[in-house]
């Protein structure tokens, strides 16, 4: 049952991932012939993509063709003996099983080592290509940090206010704000990077187990279940409850990254919204100094037009 309810996932999963790298080659290949005529690098892309088709080719001639040629007679050298043992026909049909024997196990062992350098290869790319996803995505140095949050927007400081005391406390306000935003977030990497040192798991076997629970959808019935049955055979040197200590670990690690996440986007916005607010705050300042010299220069002018009248008087 277990089996039956793996296959179903993998299943959906392979038709998803298939559909999705069949529309992603073709938006690749009309993407790189539109733009191969105005820009050499998409020329080169374009180069490179069939220079890998033809390897892809080679590929297959020089080592699936043979698998299937052998599967094809091995199925005639065994129709040949049902014939002969069903008495069919009369002529026993030569054939060598040591010889036979032989050439499945030389394809086999080639096989093997080929799979085996793919697999390496396949993992090594995934490998860079997460760690390229998770420097880009939620890995900052502290100087870059200090830079996203400590720097001050442009347009605060370009601020054309007539109360410099107002200008000095909206960026003083702005200030507090993005320190107090850059603490959180340098407890949640704190948090992570302490994560990261007490796991002694190898590289590859976290790479196993996150990339096998990702399989399973959330709203999946009896996702845990089946998770953990598919990572003890995916992981077999490791016991059950190693596999539980692991999975809480790595509940927690998503949690903090999903507030990492979460933290940067609301500072995002509020870093706007500050602006926005100190914008206008700044335009009624400038609204209420331009009355005010309005209402100055209308008073002068009544005190003026009294001095006249009294002198008349």
């Amino acid at each position: 049952m277990l089996l039956k309810q793996h296959r179903q996932v993998w299943w959906e999963e392979f038709k998803r991932l298939s559909e999705s790298r069949e529309k992603a080659e073709e938006e690749m290949k009309t993407f790189l012939d539109e733009e191969s005529n105005k820009n050499n690098l998409f020329f080169d892309l374009r180069n490179l993509a069939q220079k890998l088709s033809r390897e892809w080719d080679t590929y297959q001639t020089k080592t699936l063709a043979p698998v299937w040629q052998l599967k094809e007679d091995l199925k005639l050298k065994l129709m040949k003996m049902q014939c002969y043992l069903s008495k069919e026909s009369r002529v026993k049909p030569k054939i060598n099983s040591a010889e036979v024997l032989q050439q499945v196990r030389f394809m086999k062992r080639q096989q093997k080592a080929i799979l085996e350098g793919l697999i390496l290869e396949s993992l090594s790319l995934e490998r860079e290509l997460e760690e390229v996803k998770e420097n880009q995505a939620a890995v900052c140095s502290p100087e870059e940090l200090n830079g996203l949050f400590l720097a001050v927007p442009a347009e605060l400081l370009s601020l054309e206010c007539p109360c410099p005391e107002l200008r000095t406390l909206l960026l003083q306000q702005y200030q507090e704000l993005a320190s107090s935003h850059l603490q959180r977030l340098q407890q949640l990497d704190q948090q992570l990077e302490a994560l990261s040192r007490s796991s002694d798991w190898k590289e590859e076997d976290q790479w196993v187990f996150q990339t096998v629970i990702n399989q399973y959808p959330s709203d999946l019935q009896s996702r845990r279940t089946l998770y953990l049955d598919m990572l003890q055979r995916y992981l077999p040197h490791k016991s059950r409850q190693e596999l539980v200590a692991q999975e809480k670990a790595w509940d927690h690690c998503h949690a903090v990254r999903s507030q990492r996440r979460a933290l940067l986007l609301a500072w995002a916005r509020l870093s706007r919204a500050f602006v926005l607010r100190a914008a206008a705050a700044a335009a009624e300042a400038a609204a209420a100094h331009e009355a005010q010299v309005l209402l100055a220069g209308s008073r002068k002018k009544q005190l003026q037009i009294c001095a006249d009248l009294k002198a008349k008087v």
